[in-house]
């Protein structure tokens, strides 16, 4: 049976997760930097595919398309999402994140302050937030996107590995075994701590310190982020047959995203 292809809102859904977690490229550089900079504290270090990895990311780094650097993945990233949201404002004056901020604004509104009585109004209100959002990520399409999507995972996928050799995380402290799931799919302990390890001892790290609980925020945000597009790319959320339920499901998604991001808040009833 043919593997079927992901929906519209996967891909764009994944790569925005990519992009939100997008200190990972520059730490694993960082480390291969410090690599041959501090070969004594590399020396569990096996030979083999691990090693290859961190000189490919040493040397390529900004040289092949597969090792984007941080200033060419922004000039791939900044036309569809804008400045990544795990290290930036969140609202710049990229198409993606003006078209966003009403939409979130919106969904605030109704999980705030809306009045059972005012629920029918909101709920249009934020179906016509939604049109201008929804039309440019349906835009977003042709060779150009497929081949950012294939340069942006494959240097994120490297990088990844990179972070979750065991003799890599030993090096930073961390001798508990990182899933491979992480940092995509899993929020587990040990991966942030990893985070926090290298940009602690690594003085050069970009975007300085992470704590855990910073790098935990920038993986929901992620991963609401995600949620959000795959399913206002992948759900006919304009049209009158949608139900309340339907509508309400995306504007939890919605509120969860934009508080995590500190573009809406308050509390949630």
């Amino acid at each position: 049976m043919a593997k079927s292809q992901p929906s519209s809102g996967d891909q764009r859904g994944q790569l925005y997760k990519i992009w939100a977690l997008d200190c990972i490229p520059n730490l694993a550089h960082a480390i291969s930097l410090d690599f041959s900079n501090r070969p004594e504290l590399y020396k569990k270090v096996k030979d083999g595919d691990i090693v290859k990895k961190l000189t490919d990311m040493q040397s390529l780094y900004g040289y092949a398309p597969n090792f984007s650097n941080d200033e060419i993945r922004l000039m791939l990233m900044q036309p569809i999402f804008g400045a990544s949201d795990g290290h930036g404002g969140g609202n710049d004056s990229s198409s993606f994140q003006t078209s966003r901020l009403p939409v979130l604004e919106a969904a605030a509104d109704f999980s705030e302050n809306a009045q059972p009585q005012s629920f029918p109004m909101h709920r249009e209100r934020i179906r016509s937030a939604l049109i201008p959002f929804r039309r440019f990520m349906e835009d977003l399409i042709g060779t150009s996107l497929s081949q950012t999507e294939s340069r942006m995972g494959s240097i994120f996928n490297t990088a990844t590995s990179i972070l979750r050799d065991p003799d890599i995380a030993a090096r930073f402290s961390i001798n508990q075994s990182i899933p491979t799931s992480w940092p995509l799919e899993s929020t587990e302990t040990h991966g942030a701590q990893l985070i926090k390890n290298i940009t602690t001892q690594l003085p050069d790290a970009p975007y300085g310190v992470i704590p855990q609980d910073k790098f935990v925020r920038m993986q929901r945000i992620a991963q609401e982020g995600c949620e959000s597009i795959q399913f206002i790319l992948d759900t006919d959320i304009e049209s009158i047959k949608a139900t309340e339920a339907t509508l309400d499901d995306l504007i939890r998604r919605l509120y969860a995203w934009g508080s995590d991001l500190g573009l809406i808040g308050g509390v949630q009833p």
